[in-house]
């Protein structure tokens, strides 16, 4: 199946290569666990081939990948809220599952302690790499907001730290 991006075509296999970790990370980040992380990457590549059935394109490559990031942070919302997924438990040895080689181990698993909104913002701006402007998108709220969750999320990392002897 062909995906349209402005004037370039893309398989889908090809998409699901080049999108399939980076929304992974994100949904581990916002899951707590392999399960539903996995379940929240295949429902966006799903909604993908049905959004490509109904015959939508994309005006290029970083409205592809925008459109798949905000996919899937909302079909993490809707798992989370969820009725039976909030008597359940989660978070335990995560940061082991979750960790990809190139992040600090320790580091990881303080921001996987921090609540959701300031862990998606931490793992889509220092992980990801995206702009504040972009995350806003993503979490359809204002580029301030995300530079407060990120001020926010350096202080309670900074302070857990240090509650355990790593800053001085």
């Amino acid at each position: 199946m062909k995906i349209i991006c402005g004037n370039n075509q893309f398989e889908m296999e090809n998409i699901v290569d080049m999108y399939s970790g980076m929304l992974y990370r994100l949904a581990m980040t916002r899951m707590g666990n392999k399960e539903d992380a996995e379940e929240v990457v295949q429902d966006t590549f799903l909604r993908l081939l049905y959004y490509i059935k109904k015959g939508k394109g994309f005006n290029d490559e970083e409205h592809l990948k925008a459109w798949l990031l905000t996919v899937a942070i909302n079909r993490g919302k809707s798992i989370v809220n969820m009725s039976w997924n909030k008597r359940t438990e989660g978070m335990d040895g995560i940061a082991e599952m979750a960790a990809p080689e190139n992040q600090a181990g320790y580091a990881y698993e303080y921001v996987m302690r921090l609540p959701e909104k300031y862990r998606v913002a931490i793992q889509l701006f220092y992980y990801e790499q995206f702009t504040t402007e972009q995350i806003a998108a993503f979490m359809k709220t204002k580029p301030a907001t995300v530079r407060s969750y990120l001020h926010r999320s350096r202080e309670k990392l900074r302070k857990m730290m240090e509650a355990d002897g790593y800053v001085g």
